[in-house]
């Protein structure tokens, strides 16, 4: 900013003395051709008043005081004498008339005349004005103009620099949430340029938080990704274990109990069935669609009877009546079973199964959800407990899932405290 404020200061310097200059120039030719307009008209008019009667009267005596009064020098000749108010007038032959010359540090201006028997000269000298006090005025005010400008243009130049330093300012801090007020000009170019300014920022802080999101969600994807390998790590390594021990002791030859060789057999394959039931899940999340649906007729009643009768359900009431409804009868299961464990699972009461017209609920008494959670827990890998090493965090997500492609959904009510409340419809089995 300084060269730029220096090269226009020079800018200014030499505007205002080529101004000055030229100004000076042309009120001088001004004042040259008004003077030597002046005094071709004394000229004539000396020039008649000579004609018309003065030649005839001058003389050698009266010819001095008439030069003095008129201001001006006379050379008279006729055929009986010559006159003149002149002392010498050889250095006057010589000169061209009617153009000033400069002589004896004077300015003069001659004319040569002939009338009747008379030739004569008339010298007429620029009147000495004093011009310093005219350009004494001239420059004051010039100055005064200079100085306005300069004035005008340093308060111009200090607004621009303002105006820049904010710009530069604003355009520092545009990427961040800080307000830096722009300057406003009496110049709609500055006003328009800052409208763009502004813009640009909003744009930058709404691709910047649209970014931040973006982040956000890729960092809780990639955690969430962690928590679920770390989960399948875990629910793999148990299973893996029991087998491989269970195997290395069915190698051993000198193993004879036929009791324990049972025993193990029966580990394997509930860790087998264990392993089976999680690649299972994984691939409902991420292949499930409708083109995997077999609908048929059954009674919603009767599969969460059969289902209730497994191990591991025993704190589970089942209530209501038979409901005939249209739907995939395993996932619907899936579907049962997940939202039984559960709320088993975070409830240390009895958990209750009513299904009545098509509806099936699942009401627990444990500690609730948090209002602004219950949104979230559908979604696939969140986890309410994220310690957790035996949650994939997709339980809710694959019944969401499957209740979706049955064209129904989950609703979720609960309080917190006091317990929760799991519900949905399926079609109903007489419509098909």
């Amino acid at each position: 900013m300084l060269k730029i404020k220096n090269a226009f200061l020079l800018f200014f310097v030499l505007i205002a003395l080529l101004f000055g200059l030229s100004f000076y120039m042309i009120i001088n030719s001004y004042l040259n051709l008004l003077l030597l307009k002046q005094y071709e008209q004394k000229i004539k008019s000396l020039d008649n008043v000579l004609k018309f009667g003065l030649l005839n009267e001058l003389d050698g005596e009266n010819i001095v005081p008439f030069a003095k009064e008129t201001e001006a020098d006379f050379i008279i000749f006729s055929a009986q004498n010559s006159i003149s108010s002149l002392k010498n007038i050889a250095p006057y032959e010589g000169f061209e008339q009617n153009k000033t010359i400069k002589f004896q540090n004077k300015k003069i201006m001659l004319s040569r005349f002939s009338h009747g028997d008379y030739n004569y000269t008339i010298v007429v000298y620029p009147r000495i004005v004093k011009l310093e006090d005219f350009w004494f005025k001239i420059f004051a005010i010039y100055a005064f103009c200079v100085i306005f400008i300069f004035v005008l243009f340093y308060f111009s130049a200090k607004k621009l620099l303002r105006i820049f330093k904010k710009s530069f300012a604003f355009l520092d801090s545009i990427h961040r949430q800080n307000v830096v007020l722009l300057e406003h000009s009496v110049f709609k170019e500055f006003n328009f340029l800052n409208k763009k300014l502004l813009k640009i920022k909003d744009k930058i802080l709404k691709k910047e938080e649209k970014t931040k999101k973006q982040n956000e969600k890729i960092s809780l994807k990639n955690t969430q990704l962690n928590s679920v390998i770390c989960a399948i790590s875990h629910e793999l390594k148990n299973p893996l274990s029991v087998i491989d021990l269970s195997v290395s002791t069915l190698q051993d030859a000198n193993l004879k109990d036929e009791a324990l060789k049972k025993e193990l057999l029966n580990k394997i394959s509930r860790q087998s069935y264990k392993l089976n039931q999680l690649t299972h899940k994984l691939n409902f999340v991420f292949n499930l669609n409708t083109q995997n649906l077999t609908l048929q007729n059954f009674d919603l009643h009767a599969l969460c009877q059969k289902i209730v009768q497994d191990p591991g359900f025993e704190r589970v009431v089942l209530r209501g009546e038979a409901s005939l409804v249209s739907a995939d009868i395993f996932l619907i299961e899936q579907v049962i079973i997940n939202l039984l464990s559960n709320a088993l699972k975070y409830s240390q009461k009895e958990v209750i199964l009513e299904v009545r017209n098509q509806n099936l609920k699942v009401i627990d008494f444990g500690r609730g959800i948090e209002r602004d959670k219950i949104k979230l827990i559908t979604k696939k890998f969140y986890k309410i407990d994220v310690k957790s090493e035996n949650s994939f965090g997709l339980g809710l997500f694959l019944v969401k899932k499957i209740l979706s492609i049955h064209k129904s959904y989950l609703e979720i009510s609960s309080t917190q405290f006091q317990g929760s409340c799991f519900s949905f419809r399926l079609k109903s089995g007489d419509k098909i």
